[in-house]
Formats: structure tokens, C-alpha cells, sequence
């Protein structure tokens, strides 16, 4: 309780710190009064109001973009990152319901295929290269809403643009595809592997050939926002479960976070967009055999399943 409420006061005071500038424009009015008798007319005929030009139509589509810092990039409960991590990306959505993105961040090389203290090669005695330091996400899908519920169905595929292999010598490229349903702030997705998942092959018998087929893991997961009824303030929690019938990795994670909208004063036109906040994550339920086989640790053995508090700031524009 003490954590939560130094961190909600430091939202409050982040966010009472950002308050807009409102700026007045000054507008200059002509001297009419001053003007020649034998001008009056022209004037007068110069100050009716042109015929109001047609509005151009608003494109059926949006774009818009998004950039920004945290302390920790968590996914699925899992810290991917040995620090912070730069984020961006781009989302195009379009009136009818489809949309498509495409997403990248930092990560740790030790979580994703790079040689450490622990391990220096992959089980076949391959040496284990530099790991991947980016990760990117291109995703799309359709979404309709029906009243107060939408359905969606997606896709998003993981692509590592340093092709590292994992530690079973995998490619940890993945493609998952999705279904969501969404009303009155909460989500239910679930997510589906259709290929080997982040190039985990180990089975529960510790397999030597490592012939395990990951695809077909899934993850479950529910979310929930609400603006709470004071200070602006946005609350997000979730829990999942991530699922596997080949592999020993099933566990469950959690999230809840608070976060909060702000503009910066500019000289003109305040910038708008920015979100900052922290988010509460971990796991539990493990099974005990993913601990064995470090399913949940990185290549200096530390482990990726720890409980985080993580801050974040970003802009969408």
C-alpha cells in the first residue's frame, strides 16, 4: 500500500506539472470609421462573406504514430529487456474495421539467443552468436463492433531482423493469430502459435534432438481499463495464462498499472498525446519443470520472471 501511494502521487504531481498553457489569439480589426465616404460601398461589399467553400471529405483512414522509454519491456510477465527500452511504431486503421501496424523495441541479446556466462553453446555444440538486440512486431486484423461488443481477429508476427538462433538452434521469428472480444472495458483475447514459439524446442524429458513442436502454444488473456473519477487517471489490470501441451513452460502472469494523458506547453499550439505511468507485473504458477530447464532465465542465468514495477513515458501523434 505504502508503493502504491507514493506511486500515485507521483502521477499527480507529473501530471499537475503538465497542465496545458491556454493561450489567447490577439486579432486586429480595420479602422472603419476612418475610412472615405466614397470608399463605403466597396467596403461593404468587400466585407460579405464569400460563399462558404464545400469541406473537403475526411479520409476514410488514420495514421498515427508512437514513441517512447521504459524502465523495463515486460511481456507476458517475462522482462525482455537487462534496462530500459526505446519503443516505436506505426498504426493505419480504417473506418471499415481493418487495420495493420508494425511495432519495435530494444531487448536483452542474453534473453534472445546470445551466449553468456551459463551457456556458450546451443545443446548440438554450435556457439551461440551476439543474440538479438531488436525485436519487431507487424501485425493486422479486423475488428467490428455490435452495440456495446467488439470482435476482432488478428495476426502478428515476430521478426527478429539479426536471425539469432535460440539456445535449441531455432529460429525465433513467431507468427500467432488472435481473437478478441471486448465490452464495457474489459478484453478477452486468445492468442495461437503457428509456428515454433520464440524457437523453444526442449521437451519435458529433456529430449536430446530437442524435437519438440512449440507451435501450437497459446496465451489467454484478460484485460481491463477504466478512467478512475479522479486526478485523469487511467487504471489497466490483466492476467494471463500462457499454455503449451509439448513444452513445460505454462504459467500465469499479471499486470496492474496507473497512467495518465498530458500536453506540454509550447510557445503555440500545446503538444498533445503524451501518456506517462507504471505498471505492476509478475508471474506465478510456474511449473517447477520450466524452472529446470530455464525456460525463464537468461543466458547469465538471471532470472526473467521477477516481480517490476515499471515507469514509462510516450507520445502518440
Amino acid at each position: 500500500m505504502k508503493n502504491f501511494s507514493w506511486l500515485l502521487n507521483r502521477h499527480v504531481l507529473g501530471a499537475l506539472c503538465a497542465t496545458p498553457l491556454l493561450l489567447g489569439s490577439a486579432y486586429t480589426f480595420a479602422d472603419e470609421a476612418a475610412a472615405p465616404a466614397a470608399d463605403a460601398a466597396p467596403a461593404a461589399e468587400a466585407a460579405a462573406p464569400a460563399a462558404a467553400a464545400p469541406a473537403e471529405p475526411a479520409p476514410p483512414y488514420t495514421l498515427t504514430y508512437n514513441l517512447g522509454l521504459v524502465t523495463h519491456y515486460i511481456s507476458r510477465g517475462v522482462n525482455n529487456s537487462s534496462g530500459p527500452a526505446v519503443q516505436g511504431g506505426i498504426d493505419w486503421a480504417h473506418s471499415s474495421g481493418f487495420y495493420l501496424g508494425a511495432w519495435a523495441s530494444s531487448t536483452n541479446p542474453q534473453n534472445l539467443g546470445a551466449s553468456g556466462s551459463v551457456t556458450f553453446a546451443d545443446p548440438a555444440g554450435n556457439p551461440l552468436g551476439s543474440g538479438n538486440h531488436v525485436e519487431t512486431d507487424w501485425y493486422g486484423g479486423y475488428a467490428h463492433a455490435f452495440g456495446p461488443v467488439t470482435l476482432g481477429i488478428g495476426g502478428n508476427y515476430v521478426w527478429y531482423p539479426e536471425n539469432e538462433k535460440s539456445y535449441h538452434n531455432r529460429n525465433q521469428d513467431t507468427f500467432e493469430g488472435n481473437l478478441n472480444i471486448s465490452a464495457f472495458g474489459l478484453t478477452y483475447t486468445f492468442y495461437h502459435a503457428f509456428t515454433d514459439w520464440y524457437g523453444i524446442g526442449r521437451t519435458k524429458g529433456a529430449n536430446p534432438d530437442f524435437k519438440a513442436d512449440t507451435s501450437g502454444a497459446e496465451y489467454h488473456e484478460l484485460k481491463y481499463a477504466y478512467t478512475l473519477p479522479f486526478a485523469d487517471l487511467n487504471l489497466n489490470a490483466k492476467v494471463g495464462y500462457q499454455r503449451s501441451s509439448d513444452i513445460c513452460l505454462n504459467q500465469k502472469d499479471f499486470l496492474i498499472g496507473l497512467n495518465r494523458n498530458f500536453s506540454l506547453p509550447t510557445g503555440g499550439k500545446p503538444l498533445d498525446g503524451f501518456n506517462v505511468g507504471a505498471n505492476f507485473t509478475g508471474t506465478f504458477g510456474e511449473e517447477s519443470c520450466s524452472k529446470l530447464s530455464s525456460y525463464y532465465s537468461d543466458d547469465n542465468g538471471v532470472d526473467t520472471n521477477g516481480h517490476e514495477i515499471t515507469f514509462f513515458i510516450k507520445r502518440t501523434w
